[in-house]
């Protein structure tokens, strides 16, 4: 089974946006994140990968906000090394 990466990281992108998703001071809850794309299936997707992808994509995104990025919407490329 091939799977969509570009479909995953929109996914992920969209669980890192959605404000139900982050702590009191604004920053990301990353197990609610990962809650969501469970529930969206990615983990039996990926399967067995799923957890490192995931954590590169999340400490990917943590990168950039550390230098100072606002988090945004905009966030398509954050994967791209995947």
């Amino acid at each position: 089974m091939s799977v969509n990466f570009k479909k995953f990281e929109r996914a992920f992108n969209k669980a890192v946006d959605d404000s139900d998703n982050r702590l009191s001071d604004g920053k990301v809850n990353w197990n609610f994140v990962d809650a969501d794309m469970c529930l969206d299936g990615w983990d039996t997707v990926i399967g067995e990968d799923y957890i490192g992808i995931f954590d590169d994509l999340a400490h990917k995104t943590n990168l950039r906000f550390e230098e100072g990025e606002e988090y945004s919407k905009n966030l398509t490329d954050i994967g791209s090394g995947v």
